[in-house]
C-alpha cells in the first residue's frame, strides 16, 4: 500500500484548516445538500466532504458512511490534496498503489474514487469532495466539470468561514489597540496631544491640558504657534518641516509654552508623525513633559556658580593682601614669630580637610575660626562670623536654647561623656534655610587657653539617598506581596533572608518567622531534594529554571521555579533570588489533553495511535523476554444492524458494554484497545504455548459476550468474531504486518460462520 506523503506547505495547510474552526462542528445543511446532490448526479452510494487533519480525514458531510474519521495514512483524499486537479482511481483493485489499502481489500470495497480538491483563501488544499463506489467506472468529461462546480460551492462555504474568523480575530485586535492607546492617552503621565499640520490641537489629555492650564475646548480652539515663546517657534517649525520633507522621522526639542496665566512653562516636546492611509491624512502626535522645574534648578545653580566665582576671587585677593601684611608683619615683629608658627601650623591641621565646615570657638561660644567650606554651606563670610555666638549663625531660632545649654556644658567639662559628640541636627543657612547637618565637636587646649572646634558636614544628600531607600524597599515590598507567586531570596547557606506574603497564603505562619529558616525546614523532604540540585548551580552563578511539586496548605501544587543569582562587587555569587509560579492548573490541562489523544471518548480505551505505540513495546518486549505473544482483532457481529433498528445512541452503549466486557476478561498485563466503529484489538504478552492460550482467551471472551443478555431495559444477544495473530519468541514481524494477519484472520471467522475465532 502506498501512503501519501505531506503536503510541501504541511504546517501552513493543516495553520488554515484549524483557523477556520470547522473540525469536529456539527453538520451544516448547506454542504449536506451538496453531498446529497452529487450522490444523485453521479449514482454513487457514498459521497463525503473530507478534510484532511494532522494524521486523520475527518467528514465535515457524508452520505453512504457511517464512520465520522478514518485514519491519514491509508486515505485517498490525502492523495488527492497533492494533486493540481481532480484526482481519479477508475478501479482501485487493479490499480497498485491502492490494492491492499484496508478501505479496498476491507469491508468497504471500495473501487472507484474520484476526489476534487478545496482550497483555502491562500490556496492551500485543505480536504475534498470525493465520489466512492464499490464498482468500477469511468468519469466523462462532462462528470469532472459538474464535480468541479460542485466543490467550488463547497470551497467557497469553508473560505466564507475562513474569512468570518479572520475578521472576527482583526476585529479583536483591534479593539484591545484601541482600549491600550485610550487608557495611555487618558492616564498617562506627560502630557499627549494629536496635533493637525497646520499646528491646531486636535485632541489634548488632561495631563496636558492641566500643565498649560487651558481646559480641553480652549486648547482645541487655539494652534501650538500662538502659545509657543516666540523664541522658539522657529526652530520648533523648522522640525515639523523636515519631519513633513520625510528628511527625520522624530524629533525632540526643549521649549517654552505660555500658561493660561501668562507664566512661562519649560517642556521637553517629541514629535512624531501620523500618516492615515484611509483618508491620506498627516497629523502628528506630540508628547510633552514639563521640565520648568528642572530648567529653574538649572538657571538657580548657575547664578550660585557666578556668585560662588566671584566669592573666590574676592578672597583670592582678599588673601593675597593678608599675605602681604603677614610678610610686613613677619618683619616688623620678629618677637612674636613663635606665636605665628604655631597658628600657621593650627590652620594646617585643622584646615587638612576644608569639604566641612570648621569653627572654632572660644569658652563663650563666640566664632573664633570660620573655613571657606562653612561659607559654602552657611552663606556667611569670615567677617560676618568672626566674634559672633555661633548660635546665631547656624542654629534656628527654636533649638537655640536647648542648644545653647548643651554646648555650656560641654564648655565647661561636666557634660556626661556618655552623651555621644557626633549628634545630627536641623542646620540654618544666612537666608533662613534649613538642613540637616552631622555635628562632630572636640576641645584643644593652645597656649593654656580652651578652645571647641566643631566640624559640621551638609548631610542633605544623604538623608534624600536614605528616604529614596526606605521607599524603594517600601515599593519593593509592595509590588512583591501582591505578586500570586512565591519571591524571596536565600543567602550562601540555603536560609531565607527574604519572602514576600504569598509565603504566608502557601505555607501559613508569616514572612517574619521565615527569615532565616533553612530551605529544607520549609519544603518537604522530596521538594528540597529536588530544588537543592538547582540550588548548586545558582550558586556558582547559573540562572535555572525547572518544575517540581510543593506540599502546601492549598494541597500539592505543580510549580515552575526560577533561581536567579545574587553577586557581589567582585563577581561572586552570594545567593539567589527564588521566583516560583503555580502552574497547577497548566498541568493538570496537559495531562487531560494527553489522555485525550490517546484515548477514545466513548469507551476510554486506547485509541489506534496508542495501541500501535504499545504494540510496538510488546513485540520489543517479547523479543527480550523469549515469550510468545498474540494479537486478537474483534468485530462485533450484526452492529450496523443494531445502529440502524435501535439507534447509534443504543449502538454506543453497546460498544461501552462490550469494551467493558474485554477488560473484564483479560489479564490487567493485557492490553485492550478500539481501533475504529466497532473493531477491537487485544494485545496478549508473556504467553509460553502461544496458540493453546489464544484459543483460551479468545473462547473465554465469546462465553463472556454471551452472558451479556440486556443492556440498559433493552435485551441484546452480544457475538463477535476474532481473529487471532500470533508471534512466536524473536520472530521478525512489524506491528502493520501482524496487525493485517489478525485483520485478515477475523474476516475469516466471519466467513466462518460468524461468532468464531480464527488463528493467523
Amino acid at each position: 500500500m502506498q501512503s501519501p506523503a505531506l503536503h510541501e506547505k504541511e504546517q501552513q495547510r493543516l495553520e488554515a484548516l484549524r483557523a477556520m474552526c470547522v473540525l469536529d462542528t456539527p453538520p451544516v445543511p448547506e454542504l449536506d445538500r451538496i453531498t446529497r446532490l452529487a450522490a444523485r448526479l453521479f449514482d454513487v452510494p457514498i459521497v463525503l466532504i473530507s478534510l484532511v487533519d494532522n494524521n486523520r480525514q475527518w467528514f465535515k458531510s457524508r452520505v453512504g458512511l457511517d464512520t465520522l474519521q478514518t485514519p491519514r495514512d491509508i486515505s485517498l483524499c490525502a492523495h488527492a490534496i497533492l494533486q493540481p486537479g481532480r484526482f481519479l482511481v477508475n478501479d482501485a483493485e487493479h490499480d497498485p498503489r491502492f490494492a491492499d489499502n484496508p478501505l479496498v481489500a476491507g469491508p468497504l470495497h471500495l473501487r472507484f474514487y474520484a476526489g476534487q480538491p478545496l482550497h483555502s483563501l491562500a490556496g492551500l488544499p485543505i480536504g475534498t469532495l470525493c465520489l466512492i463506489s464499490p464498482s468500477p467506472r469511468t468519469f466523462s468529461t462532462q462528470d469532472e466539470a459538474t464535480l468541479e462546480d460542485l466543490a467550488a460551492i463547497a470551497q467557497e462555504y469553508f473560505q466564507q468561514q475562513e474569512s468570518s474568523m479572520r475578521s472576527r480575530k482583526t476585529e479583536r485586535e483591534l479593539a484591545h489597540s484601541h482600549t491600550l492607546f485610550e487608557k495611555t492617552f487618558a492616564h498617562a503621565a506627560v502630557g499627549i496631544a494629536l496635533v493637525s499640520i497646520t499646528g491646531r490641537w486636535l485632541r489634548v489629555n488632561q495631563q496636558l491640558s492641566s500643565m498649560l492650564g487651558y481646559d480641553v475646548p480652549t486648547m482645541q480652539q487655539k494652534t501650538f504657534q500662538e502659545i509657543t515663546h516666540p523664541d522658539d517657534l522657529q526652530a520648533d517649525l523648522a522640525a515639523l518641516k523636515q519631519l513633513l520633507d520625510g528628511e527625520i522621522s522624530a524629533y525632540s526639542i526643549e521649549k517654552r509654552y505660555f500658561h493660561a496665566n501668562g507664566s512661562i512653562v519649560w517642556v521637553l516636546l517629541s514629535v512624531s508623525l501620523i500618516y492615515d492611509e484611509f483618508d491620506q491624512s498627516k497629523s502628528f502626535v506630540s508628547v510633552v513633559t514639563d521640565i520648568t522645574e528642572r530648567k529653574n534648578i538649572e538657571s538657580e545653580l548657575l547664578s550660585l556658580q557666578q556668585e560662588l566665582e566671584q566669592r573666590v576671587g574676592l578672597r583670592t585677593r582678599e588673601l593675597q593682601v593678608a599675605v602681604e601684611q603677614l610678610h610686613e608683619e613677619v618683619e616688623l615683629r620678629t618677637q612674636v614669630q613663635h606665636k605665628l608658627v604655631l597658628e600657621k601650623e593650627r590652620f594646617r591641621l585643622t584646615l587638612a580637610n576644608a569639604t566641612d565646615a570648621f569653627i572654632e570657638l572660644d569658652e563663650s561660644g563666640r566664632v573664633m575660626a570660620w573655613n571657606s567650606a562653612a561659607e559654602h554651606i552657611f552663606g556667611w563670610t569670615l567677617d560676618d562670623a568672626l566674634a559672633r555666638p555661633v548660635a546665631e549663625l547656624v542654629i534656628p531660632p527654636q533649638l537655640r536654647e536647648p542648644g545653647q545649654n548643651g554646648f555650656d556644658q560641654f564648655v565647661i567639662g561636666k557634660a556626661d561623656p556618655a552623651i555621644d559628640r557626633h549628634i545630627q541636627f536641623k542646620a540654618m543657612r544666612k537666608d533662613g534655610s534649613e538642613f540637616p547637618v552631622e555635628l562632630t565637636l572636640a576641645e584643644n587646649r593652645i597656649q593654656g587657653r580652651r578652645v571647641v572646634n566643631a566640624f559640621l558636614r551638609d548631610i542633605s544628600q544623604r538623608k534624600a539617598d536614605e528616604q529614596e531607600i526606605l521607599s524603594s524597599r517600601s515599593r519593593l515590598r509592595l509590588i512583591t506581596d501582591n505578586m500570586p507567586v512565591l519571591i524571596s531570596f536565600v543567602d550562601e547557606q540555603l536560609r531565607y533572608q527574604f519572602a514576600n506574603r504569598t509565603y504566608e497564603s502557601w505555607f501559613g505562619g508569616n514572612t517574619d518567622s521565615l527569615i532565616g529558616t533553612h530551605m529544607s525546614e520549609l519544603l518537604d523532604p522530596k521538594a528540597y531534594a529536588h530544588t537543592k540540585l538547582y540550588a548548586a548551580k545558582a550558586l556558582k552563578g547559573q540562572q535555572v529554571s525547572f518544575d517540581n511539586k510543593l506540599v502546601t496548605r492549598k494541597g500539592v501544587l505543580h510549580v515552575h521555579t526560577t533561581l536567579v543569582p545574587n553577586f557581589r562587587a567582585d563577581g561572586r555569587p552570594q545567593g539567589f533570588y527564588i521566583l516560583s509560579q503555580d502552574i497547577t492548573e497548566r498541568k493538570n490541562l496537559e495531562n487531560k489533553l494527553a489522555f485525550e489523544a490517546t484515548h477514545d471518548a466513548l469507551t476510554g480505551l486506547p485509541n489506534r495511535r496508542a495501541f500501535m505505540r504499545v504494540l510496538h513495546e510488546s513485540l520489543a518486549r517479547s523479543h527480550r523476554s523469549g515469550k510468545g505473544m498474540a494479537l486478537l482483532f474483534l468485530d462485533l457481529d450484526g452492529f450496523k444492524q443494531i445502529n440502524d433498528q435501535r439507534g447509534h445512541e443504543f449502538g454506543d452503549q453497546v460498544l461501552r458494554q462490550f469494551a467493558q466486557t474485554l477488560r473484564n476478561s483479560v489479564r490487567e498485563t493485557d492490553t485492550v484497545a478500539r481501533l475504529a466503529g466497532d473493531e477491537f484489538t487485544v494485545i496478549l504478552e508473556g504467553l509460553d504455548v502461544t496458540e493453546l492460550a489464544v484459543q483460551t482467551v479468545a473462547h473465554k471472551l465469546l462465553a463472556s459476550l454471551a452472558t451479556v443478555h440486556t443492556i440498559g431495559d433493552e435485551a441484546v444477544h452480544l457475538r463477535a468474531s476474532i481473529g487471532a495473530a500470533t508471534v512466536a519468541a524473536g520472530e521478525p514481524v512489524t506491528p502493520e504486518k501482524l496487525l493485517a494477519i489478525a485483520d485478515a484472520a477475523m474476516y475469516r471467522a466471519k466467513a466462518q460462520g460468524k461468532h468464531q475465532v480464527a488463528i493467523n
